[in-house]
């Protein structure tokens, strides 16, 4: 006789809004954390009627995530239908570089309140006291976190505009000058826009990303994140020749 089984799919997702499809959302997009921060916050909020169980954590990412200097508090917890609930991530930042932002990933997993199979259901149905299998999907969000010391040579604000874009062959190199990350909100190339979910849309700080133009460029636009989950006005900037650098 068979128990009512459950079957988890994990559905990994760039942005709180594909909670939000399942009923669960969060109130930031991404997060920084500057130093001298004991904490910060964020809450999730349930626009349902179920109940969920959500877990969270912070990793570092990559193809062997590990774990990252904060902690989640509460990681583990029932956020009753129509509720929100406050989470803190904390954390002092000890041995991160102190000349540049080191980033890592909040993640959060909504499972869903499943309810119990009834066996004389199931029997009337003539599968005798079997219980169908049930699908539990459980949704799972990333969020960026940024980790940004004190006293870096410029700010946020100027970094924005401080991208570098040079012309090599067919190619497009993009350089970060900054001890910011920079991630792209809008790319364009004389006035084409670039598929930004096919190419690396955030380049480290002090790091590059080539991207293929298939022919010579001459302006280049763009816009990046903000801190508060938005973008920055579009700038505009001459693409350089790779001869003319010296």
């Amino acid at each position: 006789m068979w128990a009512g089984r459950i079957v988890s799919l994990c559905l990994l997702v760039a942005s709180a809004s594909a909670l939000a499809d399942g009923g669960v959302s969060f109130t930031r997009n991404r997060l920084v954390f500057n130093e001298g921060d004991k904490a910060i916050s964020l809450s999730v909020v349930n626009h349902g009627e179920s109940p969920y169980l959500i877990q969270a954590g912070v990793s570092t990412g990559g193809d062997t995530p590990q774990r990252a200097p904060f902690l989640v508090t509460p990681p583990l917890f029932r956020l009753n239908g129509n509720a929100q609930n406050m989470m803190r991530i904390v954390g002092d930042g000890t041995g991160l570089p102190r000349d540049r932002e080191s980033v890592f990933y909040f993640y959060a997993s909504a499972i869903p309140a499943q309810r119990e199979g009834n066996g004389d259901d199931a029997a009337a149905e003539g599968g005798h006291g079997v219980v169908g299998a049930q699908l539990s999907i459980a949704m799972k969000t990333v969020l960026k976190l940024f980790y940004r010391p004190k006293g870096l040579s410029v700010t946020i604000d100027q970094a924005h505009s401080m991208m570098q874009f040079m012309q090599q062959g067919t190619q497009v190199v993009i350089s970060n000058p900054t001890p910011y990350y920079q991630s792209f909100a809008q790319l364009s190339f004389d006035g084409v826009s670039q598929n930004l979910e096919r190419q690396v849309s955030m380049i480290p700080p002090g790091g590059s990303a080539t991207f293929a133009a298939g022919k010579p460029v001459q302006t280049v636009s763009w816009s990046v994140m903000t801190d508060y989950g938005g973008s920055t006005p579009v700038m505009t900037q001459q693409v350089k020749r790779a001869s003319s650098v010296p």
